[in-house]
């Protein structure tokens, strides 16, 4: 089987379950604003329903939620895919987006939780984008972009314009379309995005150094704070506990 089949058919799948999903719960009793995001409280509603599911589907099986109260679980659910008897564990990444706000830059986890799933012999994290606005009556509805209720789609084919922040979590933008691209190239360009946030971090911190190196505790837009000046602040207290009776 070409690879780029057995990703179609997943994937397929998956928007199969999901819209089956939103069909019997177009709407969900979750106050929402505009402007306010509730995406814990729907992705924990998808995952639940996903395992429900999936307990009799001809592919998936074994599905599990995230455990309550795990924030920082590698997945949202889980679920083992068989096909001719060769099984993935395919991670799940519940995505709610409210379509009545403003572009966001959702983190999408640590590239170490990839990695670790790649050496333990599987490859798939899937984003399964779904979205909704306030309905009006307290609560929320699912509603379709583009035509479609739900988007799903690897983590391999992530927008390459996506970066790694200082705190080692995938960053994109919200509206940021997925690009295909093979597994191996996948893999390339995660090592480029962490070779280019390292370039960041070391530049920030070389620069850091040279202004402490000159004196220079801190440096901000608004503000510099030197050496000279903590020694003012200093002896300007040493100087009034001389006074001191």
């Amino acid at each position: 089987m070409e690879i780029k089949k057995y990703e179609d058919d997943l994937i397929a799948e998956l928007e199969t379950v999901v819209n089956e999903i939103i069909t019997e719960s177009p709407k969900l009793n979750i106050a929402v604003k505009k402007g306010e995001r509730v995406g814990d409280a729907i992705s924990k509603f998808f995952e639940d329903n996903f395992v429900a599911k999936t307990q009799t589907h001809t592919h998936f099986s074994n599905s599990e939620a995230s455990p309550t109260g795990k924030t920082k679980n590698p997945w949202d659910a889980r679920t083992d895919y068989t096909i001719q008897g060769f099984k993935q564990d395919v991670w799940i990444d519940f995505k709610a987006v409210n379509v009545e706000n403003e572009d966001t830059n959702p983190d999408s986890g640590t590239p170490d939780k990839i990695i670790a799933h790649i050496l333990n012999n599987n490859f798939y994290l899937v984003f399964i984008y779904v979205f909704y606005q306030g309905s009006g009556d307290g609560g929320l509805e699912f509603v379709k972009v583009d035509g479609k209720f739900v988007k799903p789609y690897f983590l391999k084919d992530i927008s390459s314009t996506f970066r790694i922040t200082p705190a080692n979590q995938m960053q994109v933008n919200g509206s940021a379309k997925p690009e295909y691209r093979t597994r191996e190239e996948f893999l390339q360009l995660l090592l480029t995005k962490k070779v280019e946030s390292n370039e960041r971090k070391l530049k920030k911190a070389t620069q850091e150094l040279e202004n402490l190196k000159g004196g220079l505790f801190k440096k901000t837009k608004s503000m510099e704070i030197k050496l000279s000046d903590l020694s003012a602040n200093n002896k300007a207290q040493e100087d009034a506990i001389k006074n001191l009776k």
